[in-house]
């Protein structure tokens, strides 16, 4: 992580151990500006080189131009000489010299441009590949620090109770009991309902005179004894 590394090295000049304590606790904080402030570099680097490409595309059109317009010319030159021209063939000739001198000029400055144009690209890639190690760099940086944090709460929270994982359990137990406690309480619930839905049936099967009609009264007795001794 170079630009971390750079931040440190600047402190170890002669910044104090507070200011270094203040560049530890903020170091993912500043490398996360870094980042975004390189990506934004990058991205206007890309924009320039962009138009720079535009314009060698530019030059490499009007070099092809006038190199057929040189071919031109030189067909026009040699008609002239075949004519019998030749004061017309050598003002042509001089024509093509112009035509000639400007291309090379153009593509000269073609030439350049285009090398200008792929060292910086090369730039760019290296720069795009620094960063994309910084942002993993940042990302194990991240997850360790939150898994630092989760440690550091858990430590704490055994220290503090002493015996937490015990507490745990009998919370949980406490909880199951509770839980079961109230499955009992609906069974329970379901159990008089349906006794009591029961005894509601059997009442109204004895008001219409149907099923057990009740204990039997003495004439019922002493009708069932005179029929023994019939």
């Amino acid at each position: 992580m170079s630009v971390l590394r750079d931040l440190f090295t600047a402190l170890r000049g002669g910044a104090s151990e507070v200011g270094e304590a203040v560049i530890d606790a903020n170091a993912v904080r500043i490398l996360e500006q870094e980042i975004r402030d390189a990506e934004t570099a990058i991205g206007k680097a890309k924009q320039s080189l962009t138009r720079m490409k535009g314009t060698e595309i530019r030059l490499k059109r009007e070099i092809g131009v006038i190199d057929a317009d040189v071919a031109d010319y030189e067909q026009k030159a040699l008609a002239a000489l075949n004519g019998g021209e030749e004061a017309l063939a050598t003002e042509v000739a001089g024509r093509i010299a112009e035509l000639e001198s400007e291309r090379n000029d153009k593509a000269s400055e073609q030439a350049a441009l285009d090398s200008e144009i792929n060292k910086i690209h090369a730039m760019i890639k290296a720069r795009e590949r620094t960063i994309q190690k910084n942002k993993r760099e940042l990302d194990k940086v991240r997850t360790v620090r939150e898994l630092q944090r989760a440690t550091e709460s858990v430590s704490s929270n055994f220290a503090a109770t002493g015996s937490s994982e015990h507490r745990v359990a009998k919370a949980l137990e406490r909880v199951k009991a509770k839980q079961q406690n109230w499955q009992d309480s609906m069974q329970a619930g379901e159990w008089m309902a349906e006794k009591e839905s029961g005894d509601d049936l059997d009442a109204k099967l004895r008001e219409k005179g149907i099923g057990d009609a009740g204990s039997p009264g003495a004439s019922d007795v002493l009708a069932r004894l005179k029929a023994k001794t019939a």
